[in-house]
C-alpha cells in the first residue's frame, strides 16, 4: 500500500461521442472497423486514464530506466502507422509480469517483466506488441461495442472507491488495466509488434525468447498464469507464430543488446516492495508507516497501491484499509458519512491500542441491494486511515463480530526486524569461466531459489553459461515466503 491519493475518477466514458459514424478504416491492417470514437476522444480518453496510472500506480523510481525505456518505444512508435500520437513509454512501480498500453498513446512495463528480459530485443517485442494494440484502435474497438465496464479505464481496485459491490472488490489489480482483448486482437498485435521491431533492425528472435520466457515462468509456477499471459494466447503457440514469421519473412539477426540491457537493470528492485508492506504471521505490517492489522483467517488478501483488502471465502463480505480524508479521526468520519447514499447508523470516539479513533456503522443502497458495514477513523503517523468492512444487509449478523475483530486489531508496528527490510535487487554478474547454472548458484548465491535465477535468465535444463556472460542474480532478504 502506497500512500496515494485514493479519490481518482476517469470520467472517461462522457468523452464517447455515439453520434459519430460507426464506420472507420483500421490504421495498422486498413481493414474495416467498428468505431464509435474519434482519434481525438480516443487521445484525450488515454491522457487522462495516464494521469491517474502515474498517480495511483505509481512508476519505478529511475529516471535513467525510465528515460532508456522511452526513447526505445518512442523509435518504434515513429516507425508505426500513427507516428503523430502524442506517445509515451514508462516503468511502473509493480512487481508482476505485465505489460499493458492506453488509448492514443501511453504505454507501460511493470518493473516485474522488465526484470525477465535478457535482451533489448525482447523489450522491443513486448513494446511492439503493446504499440500495435494502439495503432489498431483495438481499445476503441471495445469502447465502441459498448464494454466499458470490463475495460481498465473505470478501474475498480486501482480507484478504491469509497464503496464497491463486494462481488468484485478483490477483481482488480494490475490486470484491470487491461483491455480484454480477444485472441484475434492478440495475434495481430503480435504480427505488428513484428512489423515494428524488425523495421528498426532489432532481431526477431527476440519476440521467440519472451513468449519461452513466459512459457517457462507459466510451467514452474503451476496453474499460476503471468499477468500478461493471462488475456493472451498460450505463449508456446506464439513461440512456433512467431519462428514462422520469421521464416516467412526470411529475416536472420539484428539488433539484440543483451549486454546493455543487462546492464541498465543492474539494481533494480526484484519482487515485493516491503516498504508498501506486506503479509507476514498473520499479519499485514507496514514498515514505512510503522502499523500492522490482521484480517479474518482464511480470507483472500490483496495488497493494491491504494489499499489492503480482503474478501470472505463466500466472496459475500470486505474489509479495506486506505487512507482517509480530513486530519483527525473526527473530520474523517464527517466527511464519510456526509456523503450522498451512506446512511449513518451509528458513531462514538474511541481509543483503538492508544491511537485516537472514531468507529461507526452505516448503510449504504446500491443496485444490487443494501450493504451493511462497520468503519474506524483512526489517527497514526500523521496520517487518518479509514479501515472498514461491508457486506449485504442479510449477512451483517454473520460478520459483525470478524468485523468488530479486525478493526481492533489495528495498532502500532515497532519490530526492529521489519523496519529495517531491504528489498531483493537484481545483480548482474559476468561469469569468470565457463560453468553450469548449479556451479553458477553456488558461486553467486542468490535469495531467491536456483528454479528463479533460471527462469530470469532463461536458461533451460542443462544450459551451460559461456565465460564472459553477464548474468542476473537476485540478492538481498525481500519480503518473507515472495519467491
Amino acid at each position: 500500500m502506497r500512500i496515494r491519493q485514493k479519490r481518482l475518477a476517469f470520467g472517461l466514458a462522457a468523452g464517447v461521442m455515439l453520434s459519430l459514424s460507426a464506420c472507420a478504416v483500421n490504421p495498422a491492417t486498413g481493414g474495416r472497423m467498428f468505431s464509435l470514437v474519434s482519434e481525438g476522444q480516443e487521445i484525450e480518453m488515454g491522457q487522462q486514464a495516464m494521469l491517474q496510472v502515474d498517480a495511483s500506480m505509481g512508476l519505478y523510481d529511475n529516471p535513467e530506466l525510465q528515460a532508456y525505456v522511452d526513447s526505445v518505444g518512442q523509435a518504434m512508435a515513429a516507425v508505426s502507422e500513427r507516428p503523430d500520437l502524442p506517445w509515451s513509454f514508462k516503468v511502473v512501480d509493480d512487481p508482476v509480469i505485465n505489460a499493458f498500453a492506453l488509448p492514443g498513446g501511453p504505454v507501460y512495463l511493470a518493473r516485474g517483466i522488465m526484470a525477465h528480459f535478457n535482451s533489448e530485443a525482447e523489450m522491443a517485442s513486448v513494446l511492439g506488441h503493446e504499440i500495435g494494440h494502439i495503432t489498431a484502435r483495438h481499445s476503441v474497438e471495445q469502447i465502441s461495442r459498448a464494454q466499458l465496464m470490463q475495460i481498465g479505464l473505470v478501474a475498480s481496485v486501482v480507484l478504491v472507491p469509497e464503496l464497491r459491490p463486494f462481488g468484485d472488490a478483490l477483481g482488480g489489480g494490475l490486470s484491470m488495466l487491461f483491455l480484454k482483448f480477444g485472441r484475434d486482437d492478440e495475434s495481430q498485435s503480435d504480427q505488428l509488434g513484428f512489423r515494428y521491431m524488425t523495421r528498426l533492425g532489432y532481431d526477431p528472435q527476440g519476440a521467440v525468447d519472451m513468449f519461452e520466457i513466459l512459457e517457462r515462468q507459466r510451467d514452474t509456477s503451476g496453474n499460476t498464469v503471468p499477468e500478461w499471459q493471462s488475456t493472451h494466447p498460450d505463449p508456446g503457440n506464439r513461440v512456433l507464430a512467431a519462428e514462422q514469421r520469421i521464416a516467412s519473412s526470411q529475416i536472420e539477426g539484428g539488433i539484440v543488446r543483451d549486454d546493455e540491457y543487462l546492464r541498465r537493470i543492474d539494481g533494480m528492485m526484484f519482487g515485493k516492495d516491503p516498504a508498501q508492506g506486506f503479509f507476514v504471521e498473520g499479519r499485514f505490517v507496514h514498515p514505512d508507516l510503522r502499523l500492522q492489522f490482521r484480517f479474518p483467517e482464511g480470507w483472500a488478501t490483496q495488497n493494491a497501491p491504494t489499499a489492503v483488502l480482503a474478501q470472505s471465502p463466500e466472496r459475500d463480505a470486505v474489509m479495506q484499509l486506505t487512507l482517509a480524508e480530513g486530519s483527525t479521526p473526527e473530520d474523517a468520519a464527517t466527511e464519510f458519512f456526509s456523503q450522498q447514499g451512506i446512511e449513518r447508523l451509528g458513531a462514538r470516539s474511541r481509543t483503538v491500542n492508544g491511537l485516537p479513533a472514531v468507529q461507526g456503522t452505516f448503510r449504504v443502497e446500491t443496485q444490487d441491494g443494501a450493504l451493511d458495514g462497520q468503519v474506524l477513523f483512526v489517527r497514526h503517523a500523521e496520517l487518518v486511515f479509514r479501515f472498514m468492512g461491508y457486506t449485504p444487509s442479510s449477512r451483517m449478523g454473520t460478520y459483525a463480530v470478524t468485523f468488530e475483530r479486525s478493526l481492533e486489531s489495528f495498532a502500532p508496528m515497532n519490530e526492529e526486524r521489519w523496519i529495517g527490510l531491504e528489498p531483493r535487487r537484481l545483480d548482474i554478474v559476468r561469469v569468470p569461466a565457463e560453468m553450469t547454472a548449479e556451479r553458477f548458484f553456488m558461486r553467486f548465491p542468490s535469495t531467491v531459489t536456483l528454479e528463479t535465477v533460471r527462469v530470469i535468465n532463461g536458461w533451460e535444463a542443462g544450459h551451460v553459461i559461456p565465460e564472459g556472460t553477464l548474468v542476473k542474480r537476485v540478492v538481498g532478504e525481500g519480503v518473507p515466503g515472495d519467491e
